[in-house]
């Protein structure tokens, strides 16, 4: 009599998906400190991507928001040098050739001190010029009312302002409150006659670091008298358009040209552009090192358990579900990771971005960043 054995040879599976998942979820319970290891090193690298992206995505954001809000539909601006344009040149724009679509700005950077001593733009405009270029003083702007209640306050009582709703109502401010502004060594107090709430959610985040002014109030707060910082201009673009530039080129004094305002706009997103390829570097940087964390952790793993794995192959565990049970955990662990990671990214992201904006406002310029953007593709 003789007896036959017959190994496994089948490649059917022999184990349910169940069986494995059940199987990699014990290993990693039963070794938490590299499965830990593990953790951290998917959570690092994901919480480093996710916070300097959030940073400069927001930074970003804010800058074109405050570009946007600031040039508004003008298609090219007249600007001088660091003294500024004397304001008779607005004033022969307008007299001697007619041209309407035209308004002068006087603007600069102050600090509110009693709001957190964030910086903010201080925007001068001549209310009857500026409305083709910006919809602040429409209908629908104002909190209350028609633009008209405070606008005479606004162009006849000295040192007054508007102010957004949203900031008003984080600092419990309201119509009639005044606040200090610091300007370089100066400080001025501004006293709020209206309150700016916007019908869309992307005008009401711009302006949150906008105090507009009427220009002479601007002039004698910032000590720009007879003094402009730019002119805009809306130019069509058509054989008419460049006709209209030349003859305004006519009357510009030496240093003072024409710009379009596109160009400023690209010539800062130029000079940042550096920045944001350096920081996403080193966030890159902390992900390559996770990754050889989670390489050295998995392969110790694997080397680790030859005689289990040994063992299921002889009971007719496949090659493929041996590389089934090690992905399976290395998933598990993953999913892990990287949900911990996110959450961790969005918590670093909101302190990255005040480090972000600090260092944009001392090496290219002032952006004021109160809240952070969560896009759904930075997180995927």
């Amino acid at each position: 009599m003789s007896i036959q054995t017959t190994a496994p040879t089948s490649n059917r599976s022999q184990f349910s998906v169940k069986t494995l998942l059940r199987l990699a979820w014990r290993y990693a319970w039963r070794r938490p400190f590299q499965s830990l290891f593990f953790i951290l090193g998917v959570a690092i690298g994901v919480a480093m991507i996710v916070a300097i992206d959030l940073a400069n995505g927001s930074a970003e954001r804010a800058f074109a928001l405050g570009t946007e809000t600031i040039t508004g539909r003008a298609t090219h601006q007249i600007v001088g040098g660091p003294s500024g344009l004397d304001e008779q040149i607005y004033t022969r724009l307008r007299r001697e050739l007619g041209y309407r679509q035209s308004a002068p700005v006087v603007e600069n950077y102050v600090i509110a001190t009693t709001l957190d001593a964030q910086p903010m733009r201080l925007l001068g405009i001549d209310p009857f010029a500026d409305q083709p270029f910006r919809s602040y003083l429409g209908e629908g702007d104002a909190a209350a009312g028609a633009s008209a209640t405070f606008l005479s306050d606004l162009m006849v009582r000295p040192n007054t302002v508007l102010l957004s709703q949203d900031v008003a109502t984080r600092y419990h401010l309201q119509t009639g409150d005044q606040f200090p502004v610091r300007i370089g060594s100066r400080t001025a107090n501004l006293e709020i006659v209206g309150l700016l709430a916007p019908s869309d959610d992307l005008s009401r985040r711009a302006l949150q670091g906008l105090l507009i002014t009427d220009i002479s109030t601007a002039q004698e707060v910032l000590q720009q008298l007879h003094k402009l910082d730019r002119i805009d201009l809306i130019v069509s673009n058509d054989a008419a358009g460049r006709a209209a530039l030349a003859k305004i080129a006519t009357i510009l004094p030496p240093g003072v040209r024409i710009e379009e305002s596109a160009a400023r706009s690209g010539a800062v997103n130029e000079m940042t552009a550096a920045f944001s390829l350096n920081l996403t570097a080193l966030s890159l940087l902390a992900l390559v090192v996770g990754m050889f964390l989670i390489y050295n952790t998995v392969t110790f793993s694997v080397v680790q358990r030859r005689p289990v794995l040994g063992s299921l192959r002889a009971l007719g565990m496949t090659r493929r579900e041996v590389y089934v049970l090690i992905l399976a955990e290395a998933g598990l662990l993953g999913v892990i990771g990287t949900a911990l990671g996110l959450a961790l990214g969005v918590i670093l992201g909101r302190g990255a971005v005040q480090l972000v904006t600090q260092t944009i406002n001392d090496l290219f310029f002032v952006v004021s960043v109160r809240e952070i953007d969560i896009p759904v593709f930075t997180l995927v």
